[in-house]
């Protein structure tokens, strides 16, 4: 083996042993399954109940300290932005699942039930 192999061998060694030492013990696994979603593709989708009929759309999702899903501020009436109102939901209301490669996000609520809701404050930062 000639000198500079021998020299790649042992920075190739370096590197591999330095980058399987460098991964967090905390990593979560690398793929994303088919019942996850990510919350960058659940805003701005419509929300419906279940007569079919748009209600509002996810205007953001609030996350609690610990990482846990708490809220989500749902956009409701308006059109194009004006009059609309944002209220907030338990994450665990809506009904979230795939309709082929968009999501179809179903709610028991009514657009008259969500209206009726108080106004959500964001919190000013």
């Amino acid at each position: 083996m000639t000198k500079a192999l021998k020299s790649l061998a042992l920075i190739s060694g370096l590197l591999l042993s330095v980058s399987a030492t460098s991964v967090p013990a905390f990593a979560a696994d690398n793929t994303q399954s088919a019942d996850e979603f990510r919350t960058s593709k659940l805003v701005g989708s419509k929300v419906y109940n279940n007569a079919n009929e748009n209600i509002g759309s996810i205007e953001d999702i609030v996350l609690k300290a610990d990482g846990s899903m708490d809220e989500v501020v749902l956009s409701v009436g308006g059109f194009l932005g004006v009059g609309t109102k944002y209220v907030s939901v338990p994450f665990s209301e809506l009904k979230v699942s795939r309709d082929g490669s968009s999501f179809k996000i179903l709610s028991n609520n009514t657009k008259e039930s969500l209206k009726g809701l108080p106004d959500y404050q964001f919190f000013k930062s």
